[in-house]
């Protein structure tokens, strides 16, 4: 075998001290640790046999098929490691979903290359994992490649930091706190990765990611380029981006341009945020967070109504989802296993057992009695994947 070839799987762990040819099939031991355990976190070793198919290495390990896909035309550059048939609940937080036909994890952009060719070369759609916390996965699954984003580095050069999409979000204001960089404090909380949080343009508390952001790295999935974006070219909206609308285009990374400030008084904003959300009591529900937007209302009579019930003023005549919710008297409905948060009426959550027909039969009804009674229509906020009525894509935050 080709040594370079050899270097290439070694540097997945597939370290083998012998190596056998024999009509192109190759024992080799395969450890399920490091990159070739591909975030599973299955730990020993499984031996069986390696065919070579075209440009991939095989091997049959239990009910999973694994391919070493080493880069042949670039011998510096990664591999990857794609397993077939895997369960995606577990990667999300409704903990909902059927297998992906393919999985991998790209903890490199060589490797995130790598994963979109072999998409490309199979004739199948992709979506990229990302902390899984806006997504819901139909109980079929996804008949595609499914990439798990794994860049995690942070560079950090004055007041500006360039975090990579795989980075999480709460480990990265905890780390601007710390270095007293304040501008994130009020999206503590949310959960999942840099690229889920760039591509949904996630905020609260009147701040968003739009608002720090100065410039975004996007690989385009066609052509592989890495493309720069400047904060018009990446068309923020409420929720919403560019990447959200062109699933051609992969966050890579995030350059953010923060404020200097005292740590100790960005701490305590960042804590006091994190405060207002624990005090919900939702942290262990399973969920996606906020499953729809906060629509824009024109009726001025249900705005007065919101004002008066609230004491606060309506902000852009954007009216709390959860609220809307609320009066059409939703809190506790339930449908199998999914429910309407009784805490957070836009919570809507997996009580143990739901599908994910379940909870689109559940989001369906709150749709329809908050359109019928309040003359609202709602949106998903939440990302939907591997469902015949749209086309499958996300980067879950």
């Amino acid at each position: 075998m080709d040594s370079s070839l050899l270097l290439t799987l070694e540097r997945q762990g597939l370290c083998v001290p012998t190596l056998e040819r024999r009509n192109d099939e190759h024992n080799l031991p395969l450890p399920f640790k490091g990159r070739a355990g591909v975030g599973m976190g299955e730990t020993g070793t499984h031996s069986g046999k390696w065919s070579l198919i075209g440009k991939y290495f095989r091997l049959r390990a239990g009910s999973c098929m694994i391919l070493a896909m080493p880069d042949f035309d670039n011998k510096t550059s990664d591999s990857i490691v794609v397993r077939q048939d895997v369960p995606l609940a577990p990667f999300t937080s409704f903990r909902i979903g059927g297998a992906a036909r393919f999985f991998t994890t790209a903890g490199s952009l060589d490797q995130l290359r790598q994963s979109l060719l072999f998409a490309r070369r199979e004739g199948l759609p992709f979506c990229i994992l990302g902390g899984g916390t806006n997504l819901l996965i139909s109980d079929q699954g996804f008949d595609g490649v499914a990439i798990r984003m794994q860049l995690e580095e942070v560079q950090v050069s004055g007041n500006r930091i360039e975090a990579q999409a795989g980075v999480d979000l709460m480990e990265l204001i905890r780390r601007t706190a710390e270095l007293g960089l304040s501008g994130m404090e009020s999206l503590a909380g949310i959960p999942g990765s840099v690229g889920g949080a760039v591509r949904g343009n996630a905020g609260a508390y009147g701040s968003c990611m739009a608002d720090v952001t100065e410039r975004v790295l996007a690989l385009h999935a066609q052509s592989l380029e890495l493309l720069s974006l400047e904060p018009g070219e990446c068309a923020f909206q409420y929720r919403d981006s560019r990447f959200k609308r062109d699933p051609s285009l992969v966050v890579v990374s995030a350059l953010l341009s923060l404020s200097p400030g005292d740590p100790g008084e960005v701490r305590q904003k960042m804590e006091a945020t994190v405060a207002r959300r624990e005090a919900r009591q939702l942290q262990c529900d399973l969920s996606a967070g906020s499953f729809f937007m906060n629509p824009v209302v024109t009726d001025p009579e249900l705005i007065r109504r919101f004002e008066t019930d609230q004491g606060v003023r309506c902000r852009e005549c954007r009216i709390p989802a959860g609220w809307l919710i609320d009066q059409a008297g939703l809190r506790s409905t339930r449908v199998g296993g999914a429910m309407v948060n009784p805490r957070h009426a836009n919570y809507l959550v997996n009580t143990g057992d739901a599908s994910a027909e379940e909870m689109v039969r559940l989001a369906s009804l709150v749709k329809r009695r908050v359109r019928d009674e309040l003359g609202v229509v709602l949106r998903e906020e939440v990302s939907s994947l591997g469902f015949t009525s749209e086309s499958p894509r996300g980067q879950g935050c």
